[in-house]
């Protein structure tokens, strides 16, 4: 069976749309200004919340090998 290529894209939006919706109360938990940052492992010169990805970190290689480094960032953005 063939999947379409705007199926595995509708796919990959949902599946990160659920993962911010999952990781927004760790991330919000943090004060203005005091988010702890931490360089984005497998995607160079991004920066990402560290509590998001600590919070998740599977969620962030599936994105990271499905959507890509960009999308994968988005999510876990601080």
């Amino acid at each position: 069976m063939i999947i379409p290529v705007a199926v595995k894209a509708a796919a990959a939006v949902v599946s990160g749309v659920v993962g911010i919706y999952f990781l927004w109360p760790a991330a919000a938990g943090t004060a203005a200004g005091t988010a702890v940052a931490m360089k984005a492992p497998g995607a160079a010169g991004f920066v990402i919340s560290r509590a998001a990805f600590l919070a998740n970190p599977q969620l962030y290689f599936h994105l990271l090998r499905t959507v890509g480094a960009k999308a994968a960032v988005a999510a876990f953005a601080l």
